[in-house]
């Protein structure tokens, strides 16, 4: 009885032995290494971050470069700007207003706010010779009369008409400061020449224009251009007519 139960102990011993070829391994967790994580290099992505912020600047300067380029030719070629100096202008324009002209590919017409070169006003320097602001009254071949007793404008046979409204006179269209009774040396009908356009400022008795020899017709080569946009002062910023 006892040789049994040795035999059989030993058979159980032998049973949880590994078979051969097999081996086990035993790892003591608290001796075991740790797993060890490739480091990544911080150095490619910080190169992208220049090239990339080297890019943004590039693109700005570029930007900047060709909008000064684009400026420098609208000034150059297309537009300019012009001050209103004096008042032969109100109520439409006011002293020291700042105007965008242009003379590109332009043709009068009539009511147009122009800016033309007069030979016979004097200018700040001693001498003779002026850019002034006024408004286009004849065109080349029109037939003007003024009575300047009624103060009314009459352009090939029609009276120009003339209304009040929210406090302003309107002559065909567009504000005046007062009838025109200032004549100038300017009187009865007379014929805008060939090539010539005749203007008035709006403030009709306070303007030295067409009706003076100062300025009389003037030629479309003296015509620095139109018009069409005021500037400054900001508050006030808006196209002309």
């Amino acid at each position: 009885m006892e040789m049994n139960e040795f035999d059989e102990a030993k058979k159980a011993v032998a049973e949880t032995e590994p078979e051969e070829g097999f081996a086990v391994d035993i790892k003591d967790s608290d001796t075991a290494e740790p797993a060890i994580t490739p480091e990544v290099s911080e150095a490619p992505a910080a190169a992208g971050k220049r090239r990339s912020l080297l890019t943004e600047t590039y693109d700005l300067l570029d930007t900047l470069l060709y909008s000064v380029l684009a400026i420098i030719v609208i000034f150059t070629f297309f537009t300019r700007m012009s001050t209103v100096d004096g008042n032969s202008m109100l109520p439409t324009l006011e002293d020291g207003q700042r105007l965008m002209i242009t003379d590109f590919l332009y043709t009068p017409a009539y009511n147009d706010i122009v800016v033309v070169w007069a030979d016979g006003i004097p200018n700040d320097n001693g001498d003779y010779g002026k850019a002034i602001v006024k408004r286009v009254i004849g065109l080349p071949g029109d037939r003007i009369s003024i009575d300047f007793k009624e103060g009314r404008v009459t352009r090939n046979g029609t009276l120009l008409d003339i209304e009040s409204r929210d406090g302003f006179l309107y002559e065909d269209g567009h504000k005046i400061n007062s009838y025109t009774n200032l004549e100038e040396g300017l009187g009865g009908e007379f014929l805008v020449p060939e090539g010539c356009i005749f203007v008035m400022g709006d403030n009709r008795n306070g303007s030295t224009d067409s009706r003076s020899s100062m300025v009389g017709f003037v030629d479309r080569r003296e015509i620095i251009g139109k018009a069409y946009l005021r500037v400054i002062p900001f508050g006030k910023f808006g196209g002309l007519y």
